[in-house]
């Protein structure tokens, strides 16, 4: 105990070696990779490890100017070995997230990146991710993947030990599907071995696979000799050789990775280079792995906010989110204005011919109002647009989404319009009377029938975010698909609510500003 004092009072232990150094001395790299991932980490005929990890290793081995020492591990077991100290590093399809950098130390830039699939029987009438909800499916201890499909699709895994276990019980019909990193998946179909199978949904959970090394070794020779090692590979395109070298089809990450490390500035000089502290760029790096303390402003608010309640507001920190969000927002409220104006222009010109009585077209726009009325504006969104419209595109003829939503729900909303005009009119007139073409008489009318005017206007509002099923990227359409990619759907569900209330109030406080300039008041 007085030791311990004397050392805590008049100075500290001596500083853990730097690991490179051991390394140095040592004479080889400890390194951890698959063995049973094609084509990343795998044994061959002669039972020796090789795979495009394999290789990365021998590269990070290389730039130290040493030898390389394979050990393999699995998904279960990585993390504990490397923290153990059993391994240096860890190269073994490890995909990036918070989670992870709270256990070990990921280097940055990232070296591949991948997303989620299913392997499947072509029979199993699956064809969405939706259509898993409920079943179950087949994974591997430790993947990434398990935890997203569970909170996010709402299905459940069974977690085996290995690729090798899950791809039995997948055959013996434990599970409906088989769920693993996608390039994983396309690489066992190319085997020839699993006819009968498909891997068919769009890719979900794309995220980055990182090398790591001990959580104390961040920012230390280690770091900082890994990370320029692999921002000049992918500067000169060594991982699009290996992609080619072990069969693997083109990464859209790698070709987006490549374009970033590469691009210069007006001098001439990379734009992706270290700062003086040593770190990269914020540009450079992956934004939903950079914490608050890393940026500033609003941005470092949200973050911080993110950090410390799990709420995550995307759209404040995260430019892509933040453009998809406004950018669905101003088509909503476009739509909305468009639809809201439509209909009463169009109602009040219906129902002004329906107390008119004009004959022909009187009957006409009666009818017509009862079909609108009576049908659900989503079905007429599906027969204009795809049925329709499919017919249209067959003569070489498209409809813009935007036109024709706006003009549906204004028909919608401007049939209601129409009757209640109608009737104002017949009680503006007096018994048996008609209007006549007086503006006063029309405003008149209009007056009578503004209460049911302002409710129709307020429900075709609520009613724009249906103009999603036409691929629209209005406010519901933008939000869904943030959820997609980051899983924040109570958040962004909440957030879709906070606007769809401040436009229709809104659009309440128009109305009653048109109805006091009406009156005069």
């Amino acid at each position: 105990m007085a030791v311990a004092i004397a050392v805590g009072l008049f100075g500290a232990w001596p500083a853990a070696a730097d690991r490179l150094d051991e390394i140095r001395a040592r004479g080889y790299l400890i390194a951890g990779v698959k063995a049973d991932y094609h084509p990343f980490g795998v044994r061959n005929e002669s039972g020796k490890l090789v795979g495009y990890d394999v290789d990365v290793a021998r590269g990070l081995a290389d730039a130290i100017g040493v030898a390389v020492r394979l050990t393999p591990v699995t998904s279960a077991n990585r993390l504990q070995k490397l923290a153990r100290g059993e391994i240096d590093v860890v190269i073994a399809t490890l995909g990036d997230n918070r989670s992870r950098r709270r256990l070990v130390h990921m280097i940055e830039p990232q070296y591949y990146g991948d997303g989620a699939n299913v392997l499947m029987r072509e029979d199993s009438g699956i064809s969405t991710w939706e259509g898993l909800r409920g079943r179950t499916l087949c994974s591997v201890q430790g993947s990434i993947w398990n935890r997203l499909a569970a909170q996010r699709l709402l299905v459940e895994t069974i977690s085996l030990n290995s690729t090798r276990e899950a791809a039995l019980a997948l055959r013996n019909g434990h599970c409906v599907g088989w769920l693993y990193d996608e390039v994983n998946l396309l690489s066992a179909l190319a085997t020839g071995e699993w006819n009968g199978f498909t891997v068919s949904l769009p890719t979900r959970f794309v995220a980055p696979w990182a090398i790591a090394i001990r959580k104390e070794e961040a920012g230390l020779g280690l770091d900082r000799l890994f990370g320029d090692t692999v921002a000049v590979w992918h500067r000169e395109g060594f991982f699009q050789e290996l992609e080619k070298r072990w069969n693997l089809p083109p990464s859209p990450y790698l070709r987006r990775a490549h374009e970033t490390w590469r691009e210069t500035d007006e001098s001439g000089e990379l734009v992706c280079r270290r700062d003086e502290d040593g770190s990269w760029p914020l540009a450079c790096r992956e934004r939903a792995l950079i914490t608050s303390e890393e940026v500033g402003g609003l941005t470092a608010i949200s973050m911080a906010f993110k950090e410390s309640t799990g709420l995550d507001v995307s759209p404040v920190y995260d430019p892509l989110n933040r453009s998809v969000f406004l950018h669905g927002l101003f088509l909503t409220v476009a739509l909305s204005v468009a639809t809201v104006v439509g209909s009463i222009v169009l109602g009040a010109l219906f129902g002004w011919v329906l107390h008119r009585r004009i004959p022909v077209l009187a009957p006409f726009l009666q009818a017509l109002c009862a079909v609108l009325r009576m049908t659900p504006p989503l079905l007429q969104l599906y027969v204009f647009f795809f049925g329709i419209g499919g017919i249209l595109f067959a003569y070489g003829f498209t409809l813009d989404a935007f036109s024709l939503a706006a003009a549906v729900l204004s028909l919608y909303a401007a049939a209601s319009n129409a009757v209640s005009f109608s009737l104002a009119a017949d009680v503006a007139a007096g018994a048996g009377g008609r209007l006549g073409f007086s503006l006063r008489e029309f405003r008149r009318a209009l007056e009578l029938c503004h209460a049911a005017v302002a409710g129709n206007s307020v429900n075709i509002v609520k009613a724009t975010g249906m103009a999603s099923t036409l691929a629209l990227p209005e406010l519901v359409h933008a939000s869904t698909a943030i959820i997609a990619e980051k899983g924040n759907d109570a958040v962004m569900m909440n957030l879709l609510l906070l606007c769809y209330f401040l436009l229709v109030f809104a659009t309440v406080w128009a109305l009653r500003g048109w109805e006091r300039r009406a009156h005069g008041t």
